[in-house]
């Protein structure tokens, strides 16, 4: 789904809250008018004299007085509904629309930008689209524990603190304008993890975010390249370089041929140029980078990335160790 459809999805979803709130507020009201007579009776009293006051004004003095009067005599007839509902053992507030956002009634605008719910409407929806092949219910910085790290010499710990860290302030503060990063290091070690509790708190700022091994969405857009792909499927490469943020992980173990060579040179060139953050995970060196993929590739990466270089043992072995029927993913 691209960003476009994203939003639409959003807007519509919120756009629903709104319809059902206010369908329950009409059965709300036909239910006390049906019970309580004389709430009808206070409703046509309160309308037949708005209907006065809105005659044609004299004059700009006129018109004002008026409207002061509707506010009152609307006010008042708002204070008898409540007492009556009181009375009978209702909420005072029964007959009034309940907004699931009380910031911008279920409209999606707050002051003129986005309101929250609006966001976080997206990063559901984020979430939904990456729960076919991951759950985010399994990562986060709450679930990543540093004792996986404790036997390691007393620098290379700090060194895992600091990454950690640096990942946390990442995500916390992540922005169209964030720099890429490149998580470097053996299978185990935490960088799948962390990248998708980058991803977690990303979606949840309302950013649209693509995550997925490269195999899997190379092999997506060789099959759109070449015509193979099902009827419906999207244009992958074009969200590939417009997403707000590009998770590539497992780069390196996608089969090799000279399409995904130069998909994967586009990609990352494109998006570096056009300052759109990614994070690139592999167990790859240096020397098996540039063995793969050529200097190109390697001297973009280098030159513009933020390089994490993961160290320990493989922490997600030792978690099915220790738990072979708990969760291992890392």
């Amino acid at each position: 789904m691209n960003k476009q459809k994203r939003y639409a999805l959003a807007a519509e979803r919120i756009a629903a809250r709104r319809r059902d709130a206010e369908m329950q507020q009409e059965q709300r009201t036909m239910e006390i008018y049906r019970q309580l007579p004389e709430t009808v009776e206070i409703d046509r009293c309160l309308r037949d004299a708005c209907l006065n006051l809105l005659q044609p004004a004299e004059n700009a003095e006129d018109k004002a007085a008026r409207m002061l009067m509707i506010q009152r005599r609307t006010e008042e007839a708002r204070r008898m509904m409540e007492s009556v509902l009181e009375a009978h053992g209702f909420p005072a507030d029964y007959l009034d629309i309940h907004y699931t956002c009380t910031h911008c009634n279920d409209t999606g605008l707050c002051g003129g930008t986005r309101c929250r719910c609006f966001i976080e409407e997206l990063g559901r929806i984020g979430a939904e689209e990456l729960s076919s092949h991951v759950s985010l219910s399994q990562y986060g910085f709450d679930r990543f524990s540093m004792v996986y790290y404790r036997d390691l010499p007393a620098e290379d710990y700090r060194k895992m603190q600091r990454i950690f860290d640096f990942c946390k302030e990442y995500a916390d503060g992540f922005c169209a304008a964030s720099p890429s990063i490149l998580m470097c290091g053996k299978t185990g070690l935490g960088k799948t993890h962390l990248s998708l509790s980058i991803v977690d708190v990303v979606l949840q700022k309302g950013f649209s975010v693509i995550y997925d091994s490269a195999g899997r969405l190379l092999h997506r857009v060789e099959q759109e390249h070449f015509g193979r792909a099902t009827a419906g499927e999207s244009d992958t490469l074009s969200q590939l370089l417009q997403c707000d943020l590009l998770v590539l992980d497992d780069f390196g173990t996608e089969f090799s041929t000279s399409f995904t060579r130069s998909a994967i040179y586009t990609i990352i060139n494109e998006r570096l140029n056009a300052r759109k953050p990614m994070i690139i995970n592999t167990n790859l060196t240096l020397e098996e980078i540039q063995k793969g993929y050529g200097d190109r590739i390697v001297s973009r990466l280098f030159a513009s990335c933020k390089w994490l270089d993961f160290i320990g043992s493989d922490i997600r072995l030792r978690k099915m160790m220790e738990a072979p029927h708990g969760e291992n993913g890392l």
